[in-house]
């Protein structure tokens, strides 16, 4: 803990995160005791990861979520959130996420929506954006997630295309008849820049129908070479500025490149920033540079319990209940308000 700081922000494990005096632990089980904050909506998550061969029951509950950082992971607040991970962590992600997609097996089967809604709950989030994914291979996660949101009053569900796909107007239809709100495209892992050609024509498509897009935002600095070179938010501009009616959600605030996010949020109106993932300076960052309307609450679940950015989030605006409730409610709230169906 440094000196300009009230609170440690280095935790050896994630149960250790209940000493901040917003939380508890109860059994093992961490909880949100704090009435004052709340309802929260979570704009950053995922079922199940895609995977080529899916045998994932959505619908079972586990003793543990079994989450990509683990519960007996660091949870520094003060890093990038990937920067938990150590080197031995790290590979044995690489290897998860990999063969995991390829087999469908490992940690993905605990990621189940049963568990998602119960680390929810525990936090005070009552609602949560589920993200699909689609990917250059064969993957149904994408109308799986769609038609298990479908289901929940707790859940708003966006699609994802692959631009390279030929049919990719085919798709997107397919996808708005399944109820999809929104669309998530992710530069680093579809290996081609945010403003290919391809990539935006999916982004006029969303502006035509009142529809979002999500993005991943910035190199979070574990990706191939290819992929950090698709992240970097210098390709994020073009879109913003040719599509001034479609907006854009810049998932991780820009990531690693935080400061180029920020000021793209300030030239153009049609940016939103999704905080999931930043370090509490980052945070404190966006805060001071970017219009406090257009900040959204995001955890990425499965690769994050939610009270890693739920806790910078209550340290960075601490005082600040008005600031608090937009980024954690308000803000999430008005978007889906404008964005559902009529």
């Amino acid at each position: 803990m440094t000196t300009l700081e009230k609170y440690p922000l280095r935790f050896s494990t994630r149960e250790a995160l209940g000493a901040l005096p917003w939380f508890d632990v109860d059994h093992g089980d961490l909880r949100l005791v704090d009435e004052s904050v709340g309802p929260i909506i979570d704009v950053h998550t995922h079922y199940s990861l895609p995977a080529v061969r899916s045998a994932v029951d959505l619908h079972v509950a586990t003793p543990d979520s079994n989450l990509l950082l683990g519960r007996c992971c660091t949870h520094h607040l003060d890093v990038y959130a990937n920067q938990n991970f150590t080197p031995v962590e790290l590979q044995a992600l690489k290897r998860e996420l990999v063969l995991g997609g390829i087999l469908g097996r490992g940690k993905r089967l605990d990621h189940t929506v049963v568990n998602m809604a119960r680390d929810m709950q525990s936090m005070g989030i009552t609602h949560q954006v589920v993200l699909g994914i689609d990917m250059p291979v064969p993957t149904r996660h994408v109308a799986i997630t769609l038609n298990t949101a479908k289901e929940r009053a707790d859940a708003t569900a966006f699609g994802s295309i692959y631009p390279r796909r030929r049919n990719r107007r085919q798709h997107f239809e397919e996808q708005l008849h399944l109820g999809s709100l929104g669309v998530k495209i992710h530069p680093p892992n579809m290996l081609l820049p945010a403003d290919d050609p391809r990539a935006m024509e999916i982004y006029r498509w969303c502006g035509e129908a009142n529809i979002p897009v999500f993005w991943h935002c910035g190199p979070a600095g574990i990706e191939p070479r290819r992929g950090q070179e698709c992240g970097q938010v210098r390709h994020y501009e073009r879109p913003l500025a040719e599509y001034p009616k479609t907006t854009f959600i810049l998932g991780h605030s820009g990531a690693t490149q935080h400061r180029e996010a920020i000021d793209l949020a300030r030239r153009y109106a049609n940016a939103y920033l999704d905080i999931s993932c930043i370090s509490l300076e980052q945070l404190r960052d966006v805060i001071a540079g970017v219009d406090h309307d257009r900040l959204l609450f995001g955890s990425d679940w499965p690769f994050y319990h939610p009270i890693l950015p739920l806790a910078k989030v209550l340290i960075a605006t601490e005082g600040h209940p008005a600031l608090r409730r937009k980024i954690l409610h308000d803000n999430a709230a008005r978007l889906l308000e404008r964005i559902g169906p009529s």
